[in-house]
């Protein structure tokens, strides 16, 4: 209940200062501010993305949260390479999160994702990572409501988990 109220909390923060205009830097950095404000003796970790669909690209800032995946239009996938600030709460100052634009090609493809994902007990997350991003690269071109239960599936066969599961997944595409 705690997490969830925090949740909440963090996502009307993220809401507010993105609305005002600030960066994805920016937005995290206040974010952490506003959860320091609160005292909330928790922390939480956050990726925030901003899209720019009429330049193809998106600047992504993270608080401690797992690495987006990148599929190309030739099915290659990777994770992508972003430095992490420090998760949201920790009180830690003044904290920095560096920002990292990536171009997004036509016909590619951007995974986002929650830890729940990709962490199991017992298993290395770098391990399921590296095993998400093999199926999703040899995922075809299916509809994406598709694919999204094609990659849940893959991870969580049985269908149990442990922790709460979000995937977002982009294919801008040009107009």
């Amino acid at each position: 209940m705690t997490a969830a109220a925090l949740m909440g909390q963090v996502r009307t923060a993220v809401h507010s200062h993105a609305t005002a205009g600030a960066p994805p830097d920016q937005v995290l950095a206040r974010t952490d501010r506003d959860l320091a404000d609160l005292a909330a003796s928790r922390f939480v970790s956050c990726l925030y993305a901003h899209l720019d669909l009429t330049c193809h690209q998106v600047t992504l800032a993270s608080a401690g949260h797992p690495p987006p995946l990148l599929r190309h239009s030739d099915h290659r996938a990777r994770t992508l390479d972003i430095e992490p600030g420090p998760p949201l709460g920790l009180g830690l100052g003044t904290p920095s999160y560096p920002l990292t634009t990536l171009a997004l090609p036509e016909g590619s493809l951007v995974a986002l994702y929650t830890d729940g994902l990709v962490e199991i007990p017992g298993t290395d997350i770098s391990q399921t990572t590296d095993d998400l991003v093999r199926h999703l690269g040899a995922s075809s071109d299916l509809p994406l409501h598709q694919l999204i239960d094609r990659l849940l599936d893959h991870t969580r066969p049985t269908g149990r988990y442990t922790d709460d599961i979000a995937l977002l997944l982009l294919r801008p595409r040009r107009v």
